[in-house]
């Protein structure tokens, strides 16, 4: 019994694994929380200064996953890269509970904010006629405080049943799918990852049938100065924008909530060493491209972003010439 268990934890240890791949692992999630942290905080900013991404009421589905994401990076990535780096978790008892609440809460948020961004899509593209009568800003308000009741009620349900406990392969507090509760283990699958990746895949497959139907989007534009407006554009763009959003969605999510149901399926904790590392990564790596897939892919939060880069630089420049003078001035 005693060969067996040193076996399974013996397959992915940081204390077993050798120090130089911890250290590459923790640069990699430090390197992704500060994209993350980056693409997000922009996304914020970006809201906060242009009024007409505030005016679009499915905006507030994007801020609402940069607002998970950004605190996913902080909350959740610093901690993991600080394990590594030490190979040793020092947050046990109630504060793993805490912690490992929060992680649910903020993972779940993040998927469940891409599926309503994603319906917010299908309705406009679907149902642009209709689209300002469906989706008023009441729902939406409603929506997200659903998204965060979901997620915040289902992490807390974890917790008080003692499920939180911290894995090797996780890196972090989470909640331990037991193979003695296997019915139970795939409620929570459903209601953390499978619920909103088919509301995402669906509401995408609407939009791509509407699409190759009629060969042009039509779609509610609320960016527009003259106020909402209906919009046409070619469809090609709008295929390869969907085709690569759920393209990366389901290569960087899926890994980690497969392992944790195989696991409890299996009656296991930890899964082969030099793999294990890849599911978490994986879905922090999603956390890192979600804000660049969600604005950077739409036109009018493109524009949004753009001109918060060059207003943070416009800032960070007049900094510099009031501190060490205007060089040009000084050449002259």
């Amino acid at each position: 019994m005693t060969n067996n268990t040193a076996v399974i934890y013996d397959v992915c240890s940081s204390e077993n694994r050798p120090q130089a791949m911890n250290y590459l692992a923790a640069f990699l999630i430090v390197f992704l929380s500060i994209i993350s942290m980056s693409g997000n905080g922009l996304v914020l900013i970006s809201f906060a200064t242009c009024n007409q991404l505030r005016q679009q009421k499915g905006s507030y589905f994007v801020i609402n996953l940069a607002v998970a994401d950004f605190l996913c990076s902080v909350y959740v990535m610093i901690p993991c890269a600080v394990y590594l780096f030490e190979s040793k978790w020092r947050v046990v008892g109630f504060p793993c509970t805490f912690h490992g609440i929060n992680n649910s809460t903020l993972i779940t948020s993040s998927n469940m904010s891409l599926a309503a961004i994603n319906i917010d899509r299908a309705i406009a593209i679907t149902k642009p006629f209709e689209y300002r009568n469906l989706v008023t800003a009441f729902r939406v308000r409603i929506v997200i405080v659903y998204i965060w009741i979901h997620c915040l009620g289902l992490a807390f349900i974890f917790g008080v049943t003692g499920w939180i406990t911290f894995g090797e392969w996780e890196l972090m507090c989470s909640p331990l799918w037991s193979s003695k509760q296997v019915a139970l283990s795939l409620i929570a699958a459903i209601l953390c990852f499978g619920l909103p990746s088919s509301l995402l895949l669906i509401s995408n497959i609407f939009i791509v049938y509407a699409i190759r139907r009629s060969r042009t989007v039509v779609f509610q534009n609320d960016s527009s100065p003259s106020g909402p407006q209906l919009a046409i554009k070619k469809y090609t763009r709008t295929l390869r924008s969907l085709y690569f959003l759920v393209l990366v969605h389901f290569l960087c999510v899926p890994p980690y909530y497969i392992v944790k149901i195989g696991l409890a399926v299996l009656g296991r904790r930890e899964i082969m060493d030099g793999w294990c590392l890849l599911p978490v990564s994986l879905l922090f790596t999603s956390a890192a491209v979600n804000p660049f897939i969600y604005t950077l892919l739409r036109r009018d939060h493109r524009k949004a972003f753009l001109d918060t880069l060059r207003m943070i630089y416009t800032k960070l420049k007049t900094v510099y010439i009031f501190l060490f003078g205007d060089p040009l001035l000084e050449s002259q």
